[in-house]
């Protein structure tokens, strides 16, 4: 049982290190500027999708490409004056160009930047430039790890003998019902408390596995929010309007690893537990 334990603790944290190992690539200062740039970029994308205006996002995006460029010096370099002309001077350095920007308008800034940076030797720590990719596989990772605990930790022999009790009790109290056999009614009733008792037990054994993960599953929640804050991570094809949630069209870091773990987690269950 303390095996259990240790494990996924050791597992998760060596995966937690790796992450900030890798993302301390990007902590120089131009490295970081440019981030931010980029992350600002996409800020106003998404303002723009869910209808608003990217006139803000853009000015900040204004000045941090400044930032990212003043020490620099093209006079011999032709092709960086070119793409920094296109940058400035037809973009961001322009009030009506970033008040009328459309969608098109503003990745093709983006792709600009992008490559006036590579031509600078400046890029992207790993865990952001294929972002969509490592969370990817953390969300594979640790629903594999944590479906693997649930199956070593639960009684599943138990767990089917309760489902097959609870579900024979509603079906026959709903053929009770609908043939309002009294009798039958009453007699299943009086039954009632046992099988409450049996779908406790069924939750406890559903939870039973949360001791052995949940604390080290939070610190590496915790060190992944923050690595990813404010990142576009995967790009939605379309809008989507949500009633409590307003308009959805990108995953952050959230979204994106929701979908992976609980997608890829269902697979897992299916293929080491069968349900």
């Amino acid at each position: 049982m303390r095996r259990i334990l240790v494990c996924p603790l050791i597992a998760v944290l060596l995966l937690a290190s790796f992450v900030t190992i890798v993302g301390a690539e990007g902590a120089e200062d131009e490295q970081e500027t440019y981030k931010q740039l980029l992350q600002t970029i996409d800020s106003s994308i998404v303002s723009l999708r869910q209808g608003g205006s990217a006139s803000g996002g853009l000015s900040r995006a204004q000045t941090l490409y400044n930032n990212l460029v003043e020490n620099e010096n093209f006079d011999d370099r032709p092709e960086l004056i070119e793409i920094d002309n296109r940058i400035k001077t037809q973009a961001l350095d322009n009030d009506d160009w970033r008040e009328s920007a459309r969608e098109a308008d503003i990745r093709n800034l983006r792709s600009d930047i992008s490559l006036m940076a590579n031509k600078l030797g400046i890029g992207l720590s790993t865990i952001y430039g294929h972002a969509l990719f490592v969370i990817l596989g953390i969300g594979v990772f640790i629903s594999l790890l944590i479906t693997l605990i649930t199956r070593r930790v639960v009684n599943w022999e138990r767990m089917r003998q309760i489902k097959a009790e609870v579900s024979e009790f509603q079906k026959e109290l709903r053929d009770a019902r609908s043939k309002r056999d009294t009798k039958r009614m009453y007699k299943l009733q009086q039954d009632q408390k046992r099988i409450l008792s049996l779908q406790g037990q069924m939750m406890k054994e559903n939870f039973k596995p949360m001791i052995f993960y949940i604390v080290p599953y939070l610190i590496f929640w915790f060190i992944l929010s923050g690595i990813y804050s404010g990142w576009v991570v995967a790009w939605l094809p379309f809008r989507l309007d949500l009633y409590f949630f307003g308009t959805w069209v990108s995953c952050g870091f959230l979204s994106w690893y929701l979908l992976t773990y609980f997608g890829f987690s269902q697979i897992w269950r299916k293929l080491l537990i069968r349900e």
